[in-house]
């Protein structure tokens, strides 16, 4: 079993890497503003029993047709963007195997979340509103009939609503200040800011209580109950009941809140030595192998590598394998898997008061300013803004470690739906940056411009690859074995997954994404049948084939030419920027209009909608067999 464990039995009642920021004066204001944010928690008294539960199979269970969604991160840009794709499959209705009439959202197994894509992951499995009013899919997927009016409406029951939502921050300041003369100990509650943060922008309109232990199902709660007779049901949050799609979220060990950067900075340094060796290799043969060079020196220097956690409503999982230090041991991972309600207790005693809740988990996966040190080795600013849980190792050493952005380890949230055994992966992405050639700004249009090559006829086509390359994000082309032309500093470099020797699979999606750019159409492409190998720091084991449909987020011609002139321009200071909506600056994302984010979803649902039967490219070449295809309609 993956979550044999000891159940501690809780008695309780609830009462980025490039951005620059000016520390001292975030740090002011965080201190101030995290107080009246804190959630209210009670002290928690506990006993232990044993459990024997068995949560579902990993790795090897996948039946052949079973569908993943991959909501890639990208702060509020990623969320709006997986806001409209979530809208375009809901909208879909189609018959399933057993002859029901279903929208395609409820075929999709698994709906796996990392950074800003876990906002809309999270918020469409427990959000307390009916999923039609959430994802507003009365609204039109034909660009022609979107007016002012439309854009401009938003209503209060739907994702796009708080993705939009302004913070009062005269209000929240000015209470938090109050807080802080009152009780001067509240400024060392700093820590709690991002999650009740997000409580507050996201989950509080969509009526998601706060503090509550999650679960996957009402049979699920009722076996813990069984169990645990001192708890009640009204301490837990259920997925609603029309959700069919297993919630996976991914979120990043970085070390303890006591090591003060150790941890992190370990980390820098085995990814220069890697790069190093990597070097070195590379002249001698083509493709060294990443993820074995990375293994071979890790133990140098403590084994302080950024640790991955999927988290799903039955369990939290450890995906790290290998020996690590914590303080002064050795510890061996992964550790014992166990329940989400259950994690962080020992021997009777949790080491943080507060339940592990849905906004406890988002504000995990979604805090790039944790993360920062990942990329420095040491940032004052992460220790203060990280989530903290106390793990317990084994009988002998508990410690209170931080947990941040997932997409330190995983940018797209590819790898634990691979894992999984997932066979058909659909990916929603919109954060693409490979500096110096291109940045979060960057169009396809600007790539295409630079490496404009369809056929590998082309006389130029490997010097069109090579440069198409260079505006790529490593943190995709790295699963494929290819880690780019300069150091990658996130722990992605550890995600090699798929055998493409030749890099093969890039070359096909640049000549499929060029055809389809020249025909306006989305850039939308399967990969077929790309062959998993064994990747020992995961714990992902090969010999098994996946399809991953890349849904890159562009603004194609097809769409724009058919939206009125009266209803928008994408000329206009307001549209200029529609997809790559700005996020450079950490409060970009909180400046996003009501019409730029139902810009985003109008879109999101048109490629859905437009390409649900395949797209072709001008010459008449079919270059995606359509998502109807992938969801079995015929």
């Amino acid at each position: 079993s993956r979550c044999n464990s000891q159940v501690i039995l809780p008695n309780t009642t609830s009462a980025t890497s490039n951005r620059q920021l000016d520390m001292n004066l975030v740090i002011a204001i965080a201190g101030l503003v995290a107080p009246f944010l804190i959630i209210n928690e009670s002290n928690t008294q506990t006993k232990t029993i044993n459990s024997n539960f068995t949560p579902p199979k990993m790795g090897d269970a996948a039946e052949e047709n079973e569908i993943g969604l991959a909501l890639a991160g990208g702060s509020i840009r990623a969320a709006s963007s997986c806001y409209g794709v979530l809208r375009g499959f809901q909208q879909k209705r189609l018959k399933s195997s057993s002859g029901q009439d279903v929208s395609a959202m409820d075929l999709v197994k698994y709906n796996s979340g990392i950074s800003g894509g876990t906002i809309p992951s999270i918020l469409y499995t427990y959000a307390g509103v009916p999923v039609e009013e959430l994802l507003e899919i009365d609204r039109t997927t034909d660009p022609s009939k979107i007016t002012v009016e439309e854009l401009s409406r938003m209503p209060k029951t739907s994702m796009g609503y708080v993705l939009a939502r302004k913070p009062d921050g005269n209000k929240i300041l000015a209470l938090s200040v109050l807080k802080v003369l009152t009780n001067p100990l509240n400024i060392f509650r700093i820590h709690s800011l991002w999650t009740a943060s997000l409580h507050k922008k996201f989950c509080m309109p969509l009526k998601i209580p706060k503090n509550k232990f999650f679960t996957s199902s009402k049979d699920e709660l009722q076996d813990i109950l069984n169990r645990n007779p001192r708890l009640k049901e009204s301490d837990f949050l259920l997925p609603r009941d029309d959700i069919k799609a297993f919630p996976m979220i991914l979120v990043s060990m970085l070390g303890t809140r006591a090591d003060r950067n150790v941890y992190e900075a370990n980390y820098r340094k085995i990814v220069e030595k890697a790069w190093e060796v990597y070097n070195v290799q590379e002249s001698s043969r083509k493709n060294p192998d990443m993820t074995e060079i990375i293994l071979s020196i890790r133990g140098q220097y403590g084994s302080d590598l950024p640790m991955p956690y999927v988290i799903t409503p039955d369990c939290v999982e450890n995906k790290y394998h290998g020996e690590v230090q914590i303080r002064n041991k050795k510890i061996d991972f992964p550790e014992k898997n166990v329940r989400p309600f259950e994690w962080g207790a020992k021997d009777g005693k949790y080491g943080r008061k507060r339940r592990f809740s849905v906004e406890f988990l988002a504000g995990m996966s979604t805090n790039f300013v944790g993360s920062l040190g990942v990329n420095k080795g040491k940032s004052t600013l992460a220790l203060f803004l990280t989530g903290l849980r106390k793990i317990s190792f084994n009988d002998d050493l508990s410690s209170t470690q931080r947990f941040a952005d997932g997409g330190s380890n995983d940018l797209m949230g590819l790898i634990p739906l691979v894992d999984r055994g997932t066979k058909n992966i659909i990916s929603v992405y919109n954060f693409n940056q490979n500096p110096p050639s291109s940045n979060f700004t960057t169009t396809y249009a600007d790539i295409y411009k630079a490496a404009p090559c369809t056929s590998m006829d082309d006389p130029d086509f490997d010097k069109h690859f090579k440069t198409w390359l260079t505006y790529i994000n490593p943190r995709f082309t790295c699963f494929f074995g290819f880690f780019g032309h300069g150091p990658i500093n996130h722990a992605n470099i550890i995600n090699h997954i798929f055998n493409d020797p030749n890099i093969d699979h890039l070359k096909e999606l640049m000549m499929k994404y060029n055809s389809l750019f020249e025909a306006g159409e989305p850039l939308i492409a399967t990969l077929n049948d790309l062959e998993v190998i064994d990747n020992p720091f995961w714990g992902v084991k090969g010999g098994k084939t996946v399809n991953l449909t890349l849904m890159w987020f562009n603004l194609p011609e097809k769409f724009s030419s058919q939206i009125p002139k009266d209803a928008a321009e994408f000329t206009s200071e307001e549209f200029k920027n529609v997809p790559e909506l700005l996020v450079d600056n950490p409060t970009d994302a909180l400046k996003y209009s009501q019409p730029q984010v139902n810009m985003m979803g109008y879109l999101g649902s048109w490629m859905v909608d437009h390409s649900w039967d395949g797209l072709k490219g001008l010459d008449g070449e079919v270059l995606f067999e359509g998502f109807a295809k992938i969801f079995g309609e015929k």
